[in-house]
């Protein structure tokens, strides 16, 4: 069994590139046989995932969220293994991630329409605060401050919408703030979006907030940054494995750090889909 490493060094400004040496140093220094292989242009993370589709190796990503979320359908439905180093400017996946235990974990997945994805997909003022990241990305503003810039520029030019939600256990037609699907625990760089959401659970976490005024929508953003949110007027929230969304005009959803656009979304949970390969030590190691 190999460590395959799928670099994307444009990830973080730069800091997958930076990783590198580090990568290769903590490899042989464990005697592990290990191929480096680099995103380009012309070749996503998934190309090269899938040149692995026959043999069983740990693939770990090493970039962030966004670069995860191209990769994954590469890694699915193979014997492969996923690991990530986080070195994106979010890494909200590796939040969740660290909190489990080491090892090999079978965890679930979600699916919106035809994109795969592990952590948390979502439409409203959040996703909006994670796709206007790349308004900003390339300029003078810090990596660890892209969030903070986009949540600004977000607050001032966001509009509710109306959708239609159903599922299973009930449907809602209103406009929204916030309509969150969640997977995995964290997003927008930290924000504790599901605090008791598990990726072994076979279950989606909802979070439906409802149309507010804008004042009001920093305080909860505010709440959302400590997962402290939950139980809150015009917060819902409801457990599913399916959930149906449609809307009048096209949206955008950020689906782990990727845009996608459309007017009707049809959203499943897909349990113990892939092996992840936990060693915190590991990445702990290279990443310091």
């Amino acid at each position: 069994m190999k460590y395959i490493f799928i670099v994307n060094i444009s990830a973080g400004k730069g800091k997958g590139k930076i990783l590198i040496p580090k990568i290769e140093a903590e490899c042989k220094k464990r005697n592990r046989e290990f191929e480096i292989r680099y995103i380009s242009e012309g070749k996503s993370g998934f190309d090269i995932a899938m040149e692995y589709k026959d043999e069983e190796n740990v693939i770990y990503v090493v970039g962030g969220d966004g670069t995860l979320s191209v990769t994954l359908p590469g890694i699915v439905g193979t014997k492969n293994m996923l690991g990530i180093i986080p070195a994106g400017s979010g890494n909200d996946t590796y939040r969740t991630i660290k909190t489990m235990e080491d090892g090999e974990h079978l965890i679930d997945i979600g699916k919106v329409n035809d994109r795969y994805f592990i952590n948390v997909a979502c439409t409203g003022i959040d996703a909006d605060v994670g796709n206007n990241i790349d308004k900003f990305r390339g300029t003078i503003i810090p990596t660890s401050q892209l969030y903070n810039v986009s949540i600004i520029y977000t607050f001032i030019t966001f509009k509710c919408k109306k959708i239609k939600i159903k599922t299973s256990i009930k449907n809602i037609e209103d406009k929204y703030t916030i309509l969150s699907i969640c997977n995995g625990s964290y997003y927008g760089g930290g924000f504790k979006i599901a605090p008791k959401s598990r990726l072994t659970d076979g279950l989606l976490d909802i979070y439906y907030a409802e149309k507010m005024p804008k004042l009001k929508m920093i305080p909860l953003i505010l709440k959302l940054k400590e997962g402290k949110h939950e139980g809150k007027r015009r917060i819902h929230k409801f457990r599913t494995n399916h959930i149906e969304l449609e809307l009048d005009e096209k949206i955008d959803f950020n689906v782990d750090g990727e845009k996608m656009t459309d007017k009707k979304f049809i959203i499943d949970v897909f349990p113990k889909a892939i092996t992840l390969y936990n060693d915190k030590e590991f990445v702990k190691n290279i990443m310091n």
